[in-house]
């Protein structure tokens, strides 16, 4: 199995999301799971787990997470599980995210109805 898509640019430039302060979508999520009491791990890249690769070939932010922590690494193995509490929690944390995107204006957008961003 040969990767078709390049972690690189046209100009030779690695293709990686900002996980710091410079990303406000960084700094939103981040800011949400500590409301939501949940835990945020060591950023890694998982080219071969999601889709990310192919919006950050784009130029956009990809931010793949997962609120799931406290969990055996069992990904698609025989008797995968999720603890019922931690599924519930992950729930938290997710509405969080979300209500942290879903409210997000642009500095400089003050004002700006939904319709117009």
């Amino acid at each position: 199995f040969k990767q078709k898509v390049t972690p690189h640019d046209d100009l030779g430039r690695p293709l990686i999301t900002a996980t710091d302060d410079s990303n406000p979508w960084w700094t939103l999520i981040e800011e949400a799971i500590n409301k939501a009491n949940g835990k945020i791990g060591k950023p890694e890249i998982l080219s071969g787990a999601t889709d990310a690769r192919y919006f950050r070939q784009l130029g956009l932010t990809a931010i793949g997470f997962s609120p799931m922590t406290n969990t055996p690494f069992l990904l698609h193995d025989h008797n995968e599980f999720l603890n019922k509490a931690e599924y519930f929690k992950g729930i938290n944390v997710y509405e969080s995210i979300i209500e942290a995107y879903t409210s997000y204006i642009p500095p400089g957008r003050d004002g700006v109805s939904r319709d117009e961003l």
